[in-house]
């Protein structure tokens, strides 16, 4: 009787262990899923990865240079030479260079330059003025129409071929002025008032003493 209350005894220890043990290993009752909240999560864990993406623009070398591949405008200082009070000055502009000769005739033919640089001054060719201009060992020739001259008074005449002259002669290559008329060698009044011979070439010093004298 006490051997089987003994075993008994030692059968609902071994029960009660059993339950405790299984009861600690935390075995669920029941199938379901516990969300945790994203607070209680570990940092490591909480943290997304991001990706960041750099873009970069690729700029043909051709479109780099179309700011400074644009060509930059040349100009050069011409000497032209206007009337005031019946005497000859010279004056400077800016034409694009390298200046050709029908540039410098143009600019000649279209009147003094505006501001400080052309007050006081006036001009003695014709606006329509036609005339072309070739240079071959150092002499211009200067191909007009009869009008030119028979349009103007005995002074402006004078006058008008010193501006040609003097503005041509300042010209690189040029040393003497040939004028024609209708491809006719003509003579042309110089200076002083006399006329040269027709064909004969003219140059600077002929109409020097109609120059103002400058100082400084």
């Amino acid at each position: 009787m006490k051997f089987f209350d003994k075993a008994l005894r030692r059968r609902a220890s071994l029960l009660v262990i059993t339950t405790i043990f299984f009861g600690a290993c935390g075995v669920p009752s029941a199938s379901m899923v516990v969300q945790i909240p994203e607070s209680e999560l570990p940092v490591e864990l909480n943290q997304q990865a991001t990706t960041s993406t750099t873009s970069s623009t690729l700029v043909p070398e051709s479109a780099k240079d179309t700011t400074s591949s644009i060509p930059e405008v040349v100009s050069e200082q011409v000497e032209l030479y206007y009337i005031s009070a019946n005497r000859v000055v010279a004056t400077n502009i800016s034409v694009a260079s390298p200046a050709t000769t029908s540039q410098v005739l143009a600019a000649l033919v279209a009147g003094p330059p505006g501001g400080d640089n052309g007050f006081g001054l006036r001009s003695a060719l014709p606006k329509n003025l036609s005339a072309t201009v070739a240079i071959s060992k150092g002499i211009a020739t200067i191909d007009t129409t009869a009008q030119f001259l028979s349009d103007l008074s005995p002074i402006d005449q004078r006058l008008a071929i010193a501006q040609l002259v003097l503005t041509f002669t300042r010209r690189p290559g040029v040393g003497q002025i040939v004028f024609t008329v209708d491809g006719v060698e003509v003579a042309v009044p110089r200076g002083r008032g006399d006329l040269s011979k027709p064909g004969s070439p003219v140059s600077f010093d002929d109409y020097s003493s109609l120059l103002i004298a400058t100082t400084g």
